[in-house]
């Protein structure tokens, strides 16, 4: 079995990883290079546009919705022979923000779903998904097994959030001997940080002595932190104030969530502190007719720029890219207003995050700055390597690659992007 970094070997953001057992090909996520043009973030992979390879690209299996992850996969239609394995949440999520933009690009039709701890075969692979806990409306790790070899490749991952009995459950499944831990390591330079209820119950305090609105840097896609947000709000007597957007996301999560028998326990349409704000975001969701019941059931917690501007300081507002374009235009008072953001985090993942961040930092308000990460912390990392004992650790998207090789010695196999891994090779020389 061969391992080939396409993307990520070298970079913290945008993966794509190949997988070669025999005749069989596989491909674990096709991510977009945070701010590159479309024609810059296609790879040249045989078979992935056309039929020339001598063994085709059997599937494209993707770890959860950031555009790290999957954005390339809309840059320019792939083979249509590929197929391409997702869950239902994330094949939704997917669409919706696909949509957003008048001019949004689609899918590939030949979607294929895995469920959480079901295996599934693609060619000489069996592939069994297990959730994460990431910032990520879902996100998941594989375990790949094949000519007698296991893979794990983790995605991306913390054990610090609100999913983080999702980790506890990974490493409690009996996978048998691991070949190689293909991992993420994008905080590998932060050995061990405060778990989000932490930085949380920190901020109560300061959101409650607040005397203006308190603005928060969240990735619309962050369930996890707005969750944490809707019980900050409720402590402090204060509305979580969203758009459209959000709440659609939130409630198709909902939704097929409820189908598969899961009732999650994240913020609403029947949450009593959430409001949802008419902006260009919520005029969109009007306009995409497939969601108007969803939006009917908005309108009676939707308010217009005259209460928020009244509401101020009873508000939490999540911000996330663009938002400082109306609030720019529409909110009239910054008095007693703080902004909320993380230091650990790049805001990366979500194109035009980062004008937002310095966008708010240069306003006329507090801002506080907290340690915060959607990644796993160094700590994390090595607690998976003690418990899975693999033979090879295989670091991407390593914002500190040295950490692995000085902590694991030859174990670790740092990578350049397109380099080769033959695990029956590295086994004779072990």
């Amino acid at each position: 079995m061969k391992i080939i970094v396409h993307r990520g070997a070298e970079e913290t953001g945008g993966n794509c990883i190949e997988l070669v057992s025999g005749k069989s090909r596989i491909l674990l996520d096709y991510g977009a290079l945070p701010g590159a043009a479309d024609e810059e973030t296609i790879l040249n992979i045989p078979g992935l546009y056309d039929d020339k390879a001598s063994h085709p690209i059997l599937g494209l299996i993707i770890s959860h919705t950031h555009l790290s992850h999957y954005g390339a996969l809309l840059a320019r239609p792939i083979n249509p022979g590929i197929k391409v394995f997702m869950t239902e949440i994330m094949e939704d999520v997917i669409r919706i923000n696909a949509k957003m933009p008048r001019d949004g690009k689609k899918l590939p039709a030949n979607i294929h779903y895995f469920r959480k701890g079901h295996k599934f075969i693609v060619g000489r692979f069996v592939i069994t998904p297990y959730l994460m806990d990431h910032t990520a409306a879902e996100s998941f790790a594989f375990l790949i097994e094949s000519e007698g070899k296991r893979v794990i490749y983790t995605g991306d991952f913390r054990a610090h959030g609100g999913k983080a009995n999702a980790f506890k459950q990974f490493l409690a499944a009996s996978m048998g001997p691991v070949d190689a831990l293909i991992t993420e390591g994008v905080r590998a330079g932060i050995e061990k940080g405060p778990d989000e209820q932490e930085v949380m119950d920190h901020l109560e305090p300061m959101v409650k002595d607040q005397h203006g609105a308190v603005y928060f840097m969240c990735a619309g896609q962050d369930i996890g932190l707005l969750t944490s947000l809707a019980a900050l709000a409720r402590n402090t007597k204060r509305y979580l104030v969203v758009d459209g957007y959000t709440v659609l996301v939130l409630e198709r999560l909902k939704e097929l969530a409820l189908k598969q028998g899961v009732e999650l326990k994240i913020p609403g349409l029947d949450t009593e502190y959430l409001r949802i704000v008419r902006n260009a975001a919520t005029q969109r969701i009007y306009q995409l007719t497939e969601y108007a019941g969803i939006f009917r059931r908005m309108r009676p917690v939707m308010f217009g720029w005259d209460w928020v501007n009244d509401n101020l300081r009873k508000l939490i507002i999540p911000v996330r890219a663009n938002s400082q374009l109306w609030v720019d235009e529409q909110i009239k008072d910054f008095g007693g207003a703080a902004f909320v953001y993380s230091d650990w985090e790049s805001y990366g993942d979500e194109p035009g995050m980062r004008e937002t961040l310095e966008w708010f930092k240069a306003q006329r308000m507090e801002a506080i700055a907290i340690p915060s990460s959607g990644h796993a912390y160094f700590s994390t990392i090595r607690k998976l390597v003690e418990n899975k004992r693999p033979r090879y650790i295989i670091p991407v998207n390593a914002g500190d690659p040295e950490k692995f090789t000085s902590t694991f010695g030859k174990r670790a196999k740092v990578l350049k992007n397109g380099e080769e891994f033959a695990l029956d090779q590295a086994e004779k020389s072990f």
